[in-house]
């Protein structure tokens, strides 16, 4: 089944920002969500969806390679981009935030938006004053994270692993940065309502699979490749942030 109908503005983005490619894969998953693109359907070329989403055709081509990282579409040479048949199952993979503005300290949203515009190029520090038993702690972190039994082990986990990755950069700046977005989402609990019940166990291998690639990048000393996969796992932080909302 070809998709025509038309796909929803992007809501998100004001008059003085641009349609970033996290703002298209925002638009594209509610566009999934909403029905307007249904498991198994051929989705528009990257003009023609540059065109309804008002964006430039890389947003689009990035948002379209992050969707394939995460099985929600698979490119056919010479046929196209089709979504996968389990697409919706997908969202049941994702760690969906609901996060409120605060006045006190920044929303999660102005974190991870500050955090794309340094983190990705900050990995070509870590990769090349990383020591391996930096990356071995990385990696223990990891099992950690898919073990943890509830949601705020769940999260706390994800930020120890982050906590290392900045130690890495042997820059005691950029360690309280993060020391700083810590104490920042602790005061407000993670934004967690029940963060006493169990994480879902499709999140967790989730997560695990996603921050798992950005380990083995450091480890290979590959820069140019942790700093895509960073990017890629902000930018999809930043799109699913009361994405439903």
């Amino acid at each position: 089944m070809t998709m025509t109908a038309a796909l929803p503005q992007l809501t998100a983005i004001s008059t003085n920002d641009r349609a970033t490619p996290s703002l298209v894969y925002r638009s594209l998953l509610r566009s999934i969500k909403d029905g307007l693109m249904v498991p198994g359907a051929k989705l528009p070329n990257e003009r023609e969806l540059a065109q309804q989403l008002n964006t430039s055709r890389t947003a689009v081509r990035s948002a379209l390679a992050m969707m394939e990282r995460q099985g929600l579409v698979r490119r056919r040479v010479g046929s196209g981009t089709f979504l996968t048949d389990d697409a919706h199952d997908v969202f049941g993979r994702m760690d969906q935030t609901n996060a409120a503005s605060h006045e006190a300290v920044p929303s999660f949203a102005e974190i991870v938006e500050g955090r794309l515009l340094f983190e990705p190029a900050m990995m070509h520090l870590v990769v090349s004053r990383v020591q391996e038993h930096e990356i071995v702690e990385m990696r223990r972190i990891l099992e950690v994270i898919l073990g943890a039994t509830t949601w705020e082990d769940f999260k706390e986990s994800i930020y120890a692993l982050h906590r290392q990755m900045f130690a890495s950069t042997k820059n005691k700046f950029l360690e309280q940065i993060m020391a700083s977005i810590l104490d920042d989402r602790r005061a407000v609990l993670l934004d967690g309502h029940d963060t006493g019940k169990p994480a879902p166990s499709p999140v967790k291998q989730q997560t695990y699979k996603d921050l798992k690639s950005i380990v083995d990048a450091i480890a290979d000393r590959n820069g140019q490749r942790a700093e895509e996969l960073v990017s890629n796992h902000l930018m999809r932080t930043l799109a699913t942030i009361n994405i439903w909302q």
